[in-house]
């Protein structure tokens, strides 16, 4: 698989330490009317905007020049507008007005996700920190992210992921020409541990 493109956003996986992810997440509610679409696996964070009725409601991070990003969303659930049924989805379709509207995020910045990087990813990379790239649009099929770890920009700033390990399963190995790694949100990053929300 880590030969071809196959972009699917981030996928937690465990937690950094050994402990297995099971499925710990926190509902935070996105705004109504809330026009761009999240996929399963897209970095998620707080509003803060000059309208301040936007603020403390949950909002796709920009790839790659992410403000407050919080964690990586799983899920919605929302009751829909047009049915007044509650409904679950993969991902959030955008422009749905309800109050209820209900983002699942995986907010544990010490948890570790699976992602495909857009190149390879040598083995010198290992603890280099990179970011985010748009490489396809989110899938309204199977509900999953489009975005890829963004192999040019690993160095060793302050990207907003730590390349942690190597996914190491059959048809995929380190240095693939697109390779699966494990990275876990750099802590500079995250909102919740930063002095505050800018």
């Amino acid at each position: 698989m880590s030969a071809t493109s196959a972009p699917r956003g981030l996928k937690p996986i465990g937690l950094l330490g050994g402990m297995p992810f099971a499925g710990s997440t926190r509902e935070y509610l996105i705004k109504s009317g809330y026009a761009t679409a999240i996929f399963n696996g897209d970095v998620v964070g707080l509003a803060d905007t000059a309208n301040s009725t936007d603020d403390g409601f949950i909002v796709r991070e920009p790839v790659a020049s992410e403000v407050n990003p919080i964690g990586v969303f799983l899920g919605v659930s929302y009751t829909d507008p047009a049915t007044g049924q509650l409904t679950h989805k993969q991902f959030y379709p955008g422009s749905i007005a309800a109050s209820d509207i209900k983002a699942i995020v995986s907010v544990n910045p010490f948890t570790l996700y699976e992602v495909q990087a857009d190149d390879a990813i040598a083995q010198t990379q290992l603890g280099m920190t990179a970011d985010l790239v748009q490489t396809q649009a989110g899938s309204t099929t199977t509900g999953n992210s489009g975005v890829q770890l963004d192999a040019s920009t690993a160095s060793v700033g302050g990207e907003l992921f730590k390349i942690i390990d190597f996914v190491d399963r059959v048809g995929s190995t380190i240095g693939d020409a697109k390779t699966d790694v494990i990275v876990m949100m750099n802590q500079t990053e995250h909102a919740f541990l930063a002095d505050a929300i800018t």
